[in-house]
């Protein structure tokens, strides 16, 4: 089952890393539903990565290009 911002903070991460901060003021939830969300994504998709570094958790997405 898919969240109802799944799709929304999947195409932020296109754009570029965030922090679960700066989706919470992006799409108006909780600091700690956006990190779920994204938390969620990282496990759950192949090209969702994160890095923490102390408390800040970034969330980035990989294009992968695949060897024809």
């Amino acid at each position: 089952m898919t969240s109802r911002y799944e799709a929304k903070v999947y195409d932020m991460l296109s754009e570029g890393p965030v922090t679960a901060g700066e989706v919470a003021k992006k799409i108006g939830v909780t600091h700690k539903t956006a990190l779920r969300i994204l938390m969620h994504l990282a496990l759950t998709r192949k090209d969702v990565m994160y890095r923490n570094s102390g408390r800040i958790h970034i969330f980035w997405r990989m294009s992968y290009v695949e060897d024809v």
